[in-house]
């Protein structure tokens, strides 16, 4: 038989003749085949991702996300995914979630990718900050907070509020005067060093200072917010909080004194007792001695009494011979307490907010108003002061003596 010249396999024919082959042949475009998982998956791509079950009541949802963001956020779904949470239920391979919505959850695990995340109302935002304060994710926790104070108005203001004290176990207001006074004081500074503002660190700091600037936008439009519905579904708490806020401006004690006899009614409703002014007054408490009742007129007065009697008879009698004018002697200390305190005049303007945004920026406040928060924070100090000055005085006559 006679073979093709240099074709023989000592000639190296078989292998050109493969190489020539081989260059006529259109080079695969598909992925090289890798190791599937029992899943169908392949392990390079397993090992990228992270699924998330949500249970819903009729039907369950998955979500997919990208397990190197979800891993470095250190949120309380980094701890799941590594074994942290002992409570973790892993069900064919995917981590369950309950109690969230799944279109904000996917929200959330894709805000953890991209860090962006767009807010559709201010209601949309306090469900978001629930979700990040669930989750611990503290840097979302601090941007809601801020989208929050931009977009703080008195429509939705009470909402914010109520959102604040049930959620995040917020600290007392005192806690967030002390960082805007904080604040201030390091404003002052900076015309000598120029040295940036302090301001609130901690998310526990930036729900501090929300709920301080929700309550001071209360005082600056308190007519507006106490004339609202919901002011009538508060609790006793988030009420008191209101109704003792000394800046509070309105033109008349009337619109407390409204707000605190419609309350007083719900209340006895919701708790099935006879509505009567005894138990009005019993579900208000010391509430009923918030308004400034000397600062009224005589035919104010008697129109109170004539909605609801929140003060007791002697009480009652005391108030209207004082607006009458008559000379009222031998006073307990208690009844001169009281009495001061209902002479008490509200201050012309409201404080100053917090800046967490530009709706809080200083420079959006008249001037005057400025000025009245700088003239009170100063008569703080005085007074501490003169209280120091006078313990220590206190203290020397008591060691001489």
């Amino acid at each position: 038989m006679v073979r093709p010249f240099n074709t023989s396999a000592e000639n190296g024919g078989d292998q050109a003749a493969a190489a020539v082959a081989s260059a006529n042949v259109p080079r695969p475009t598909a992925p090289p085949l890798v190791q599937v998982n029992g899943e169908g998956e392949d392990e390079a791509t397993a090992d990228l991702y992270v699924d998330f079950l949500i249970l819903g009541n009729k039907e369950n949802y998955s979500v997919r996300a990208e397990k190197k963001p979800v891993l470095d956020s250190n949120t309380q779904l980094a701890h799941m995914i590594n074994g942290a949470v002992t409570s973790t239920t892993v069900v064919d391979g995917k981590y369950v979630v309950r109690d969230v919505d799944k279109d904000n959850f996917e929200i959330f695990v894709r805000y953890l990718e991209t860090k962006f995340i767009k807010f559709h109302s201010p209601s949309h935002m306090l469900q978001m900050l629930e979700l990040a304060s669930r989750f611990k994710c503290r840097q979302l926790e601090i941007h809601c907070v801020k989208e929050l104070d931009l977009n703080l108005t008195i429509d939705h203001v009470l909402e914010v509020f109520r959102a604040l004290r049930y959620y995040n176990s917020v600290k007392p207001v005192n806690a967030a005067a002390a960082v805007g006074g904080r604040q201030q004081k390091t404003k002052r500074r900076q015309k000598k060093k120029n040295e940036q503002p302090e301001g609130p660190v901690t998310p526990e700091e930036y729900f501090a200072a929300l709920l301080n600037n929700c309550l001071q936008l209360v005082d600056m439009h308190a007519e507006d917010v106490l004339a609202q519905q919901a002011m009538l579904a508060l609790r006793f708490e988030e009420l008191e909080m209101i109704a003792r806020r000394d800046a509070l401006q309105m033109s008349s004690e009337m619109v407390l004194l409204d707000v605190l006899a419609n309350w007083s009614r719900e209340e006895c409703s919701r708790k099935n007792l006879e509505l009567s002014d005894d138990n009005r007054r019993r579900v208000l408490g010391a509430l009923c001695y918030a308004p400034r009742y000397l600062t009224m007129t005589r035919k104010e007065f008697e129109g109170v009494n004539g909605l609801i009697e929140l003060l007791d008879p002697a009480e009652s009698k005391l108030v209207g011979d004082l607006l009458n004018g008559r000379k009222v002697t031998n006073l307990t200390p208690e009844q001169q307490t009281m009495v001061a305190s209902f002479k008490q005049q509200r201050p012309l303007f409201a404080g100053m907010p917090i800046q967490l945004s530009a709706r809080s920026n200083p420079k959006n406040y008249p001037k005057k108003m400025r000025k009245a928060a700088e003239e009170a924070e100063s008569g703080e100090k005085r007074s501490c002061c003169e209280r120091l000055f006078l313990n220590c005085m206190s203290v020397l006559s008591c060691i001489f003596d």
